[in-house]
C-alpha cells in the first residue's frame, strides 16, 4: 500500500556559502568572548 502523501520533487542540496560559515564562526567567537566577560564581571561583582 502506498502513502497518500506525495513527496513532490526531490530537494536539491545547495552548498553552504563560505561567508555564511565565516559569519557563524565569528558570531560564535564573539558570543563566547562576551560570555567569558560576563562571568568575570559577575565574579568581580560578588567579591
Amino acid at each position: 500500500m502506498s502513502s497518500s502523501r506525495d513527496p513532490g520533487p526531490p530537494e536539491e542540496d545547495f552548498p553552504t556559502p563560505f561567508l555564511f560559515k565565516l559569519m557563524v564562526v565569528l558570531a560564535s567567537l564573539y558570543l563566547g568572548w562576551r560570555l567569558i566577560q560576563g562571568v568575570v564581571w559577575v565574579v568581580q561583582a560578588l567579591t
